[in-house]
């Protein structure tokens, strides 16, 4: 009984940080893709992740992550975006730009949802 809950309970390990390497990469591909959209660029070309919580969504019980990144618009300054994954299901992207956000939704080929800004 006891190697049976060390066996699941090393699949479950497995899993979590199979899922958070992937989610992690759509972070980062989600990320790249709005900078080139808006016509900015990705400081540092990597994400981090800032949450995660657990919560129901439209599939179920699901993993929701959030992440930061930086961009710049003219090279010199930095301003700080952010990335909303539901599962791998992007939920929100949002650009803060000195004079307002712009926030996009749904901008890589995995989401139905077209990638036009709100």
């Amino acid at each position: 009984m006891t190697g049976l809950i060390i066996i699941i309970s090393i699949a479950l390990i497995g899993f979590y940080v199979n899922d958070t390497w992937r989610a992690n990469e759509r972070a980062r591909r989600v990320g790249r893709q709005a900078c080139e959209r808006a016509g900015v660029q990705l400081l540092d070309a990597t994400v981090v992740r800032t949450g995660q919580r657990l919560v129901w969504g439209d599939r179920g019980l699901a993993l929701q992550r959030r992440y930061r990144f930086e961009f710049s618009a003219d090279g010199a300054g930095r301003h700080p975006g952010e990335i909303s994954l539901e599962g791998r299901q992007l939920k929100r992207v949002t650009l803060d730009w000195p004079d307002g956000g712009r926030e996009f939704q749904g901008l890589d080929s995995d989401d139905n949802s077209g990638g036009a800004p709100r």
